[in-house]
């Protein structure tokens, strides 16, 4: 991401996603605000915990973070040109930011971790991710394309590989608790110890 100023004398930078190419307009709205103040993407509601979110369409780059004003931002019209995938995944980055620092291989892998367990990353969309780089070299404050998709090849397969074993592992402990129930002793039915007993006759009025 570019480091960028916000405002005079504020001295806080902004971590910009600039690194991405421009790909062809996409139909529908790329990203638009909800009553409950979290944004929608791709038909999806994201919210980046407690982090205010901001529409600026006339924001270089698609995206910036800036952890220290709490605030992430993204160029509305900027994403309008990218699948939904890129649009997830920059949003993503920026959130990962947040959470892991300034380091871009870093928040990559954090949008990618979040991706694949989301549901909306998977090795198609990841390529269509590394194609928006548009082969951009290295810079002073971005690792090259060629860089970021290595790292984005390793967080993926990283990430998948770890959940098949979360779900295999969930599928064994769910199979053991069956067993075990099936070996337990069931309780026999109580026996009915005397039948009805008549009170006494009655009518409704």
């Amino acid at each position: 991401m570019v480091s960028r100023r916000v405002g005079a004398g504020m001295g806080l930078l902004l971590a910009s996603a600039s690194m991405f190419g421009q790909g062809a307009d996409a139909a529908g709205p790329a990203v638009s605000t909800r009553k409950d103040g979290s944004l929608e993407i791709a038909g999806r509601a994201v919210q980046c915990g407690t982090v205010r979110a901001k529409l600026d369409p006339r924001l270089p780059g698609l995206g910036a973070a800036a952890p220290a004003m709490h605030l992430l931002i993204l160029n509305p019209r900027g994403l309008q040109r990218q699948p939904d995938n890129v649009r997830l995944f920059v949003y993503h980055h920026e959130c990962g930011h947040h959470h892991v620092g300034a380091s871009e291989l870093q928040a990559d892998c954090w949008a990618v971790n979040r991706g694949v367990r989301d549901g909306w990353l998977d090795a198609a969309g990841l390529k269509q991710v590394c194609t928006s780089f548009g082969g951009m070299p290295e810079t002073p404050t971005h690792p090259s394309a060629a860089r970021r998709c290595r790292n984005l090849d390793m967080c993926f397969s990283s990430v998948t590989a770890a959940v098949r074993r979360e779900l295999a592992d969930k599928a064994k402990a769910e199979a053991k608790v069956e067993k075990a129930a099936a070996k337990a002793p069931q309780s026999p039915a109580p026996d009915l110890v005397s039948g009805p007993t008549f009170v006494h006759a009655g009518a409704v009025p």
